[in-house]
């Protein structure tokens, strides 16, 4: 038997490797904060981005980025923050995205994204004939109507669950320490600590039944008007739904209430969580 013949020569070996290597070179690039052990997603813009791109079939990577060289990061890549702190200052925070198959405006190599709102409109615009039957990211004539709807979904989420689950975020060990005093920074106190609202205490019992209320009265109500599917639109997903989705995974890895939240309003947000997985693969 030739057993030389059954093995690719290195000319084959060089071009396998090669194409690989070129491919890997053609694929966009999320930036998430790392969080660990085990490395795994829990930040919700970040999720939305990441939602996104799996909802419109586009293949990434994921590079993970600690979170307290989140600001550096941006910096070096030549993103500017595109948010503030309350006192004016820069919030240096994730998703971004890197497409190296574009030529941005400033001619230079490939497109920098850093927000997670442009981050869906450029998903959008790049996959404007959805394929295999998937709807659009974006409705027709929906646009302005989505950026309201992110920015009432992120003020229900941050002035109610965060403050439920942001102590629990899980911080990569290796950071965590300048991680919790980042947070604590911007939060406006002095330790890590003063940021916990103790499990059973009462101030806990009454926050998370504000939680549950705000839910409802501010958001449950338009999911339950269409009865034959778990999204906005009944059974066709949209962005809308991708947005609260992305909140939803922070509550899930964040929230010690997680189970319970799922069960409020008969059911819905475990409903949503559920069917949203199907576009939550960690790549």
């Amino acid at each position: 038997m030739d057993t030389a013949s059954s093995k690719p020569d290195s000319t084959q070996q060089t071009a396998s490797f090669t194409t690989r290597m070129d491919a890997q070179k053609s694929i966009i690039t999320l930036y998430d904060i790392a969080s660990g052990p085990r490395v795994r997603p829990y930040a919700p813009n970040p999720w939305k981005a990441r939602y996104a791109l799996n909802f419109t079939n586009t293949p990434y990577c994921t590079t993970w980025v600690p979170l307290p060289e989140v600001a550096a990061t941006r910096e070096k890549l030549g993103i500017p923050a595109c948010r503030k702190h309350a006192d004016g200052t820069d919030f240096s925070t994730l998703p971004i995205l890197y497409d190296p198959t574009t030529t941005s405006s400033t001619q230079q190599e490939g497109t920098f994204v850093g927000d997670s709102f442009d981050i869906a409109i450029y998903l959008h615009n790049k996959h404007s004939s959805p394929d295999g039957g998937r709807p659009p990211l974006f409705p027709p004539n929906s646009l302005a109507l989505h950026r309201t709807f992110n920015a009432h979904i992120d003020a229900l989420f941050t002035f109610n669950g965060a403050q439920l689950a942001g102590y629990y975020m899980p911080f990569d060990p290796a950071t965590a320490e300048a991680s919790r005093a980042e947070f604590a920074r911007r939060a406006g106190v002095s330790r890590w600590e003063d940021l916990e609202i103790p499990p059973g205490s009462e101030e806990r019992k009454k926050k998370v039944t504000a939680f549950e209320a705000a839910l409802g009265s501010g958001l449950a109500g338009w999911f339950v008007r269409r009865d034959e599917g778990p999204f906005l639109e009944g059974r066709t997903p949209m962005y809308a739904d991708l947005i609260v989705g992305g909140w939803l995974q922070m509550m899930r890895n964040c929230l010690p209430e997680w189970e319970e939240l799922r069960e409020w309003h008969g059911g819905l947000w475990g409903r949503l969580y559920d069917a949203l997985e199907e576009w939550a693969e960690v790549s």
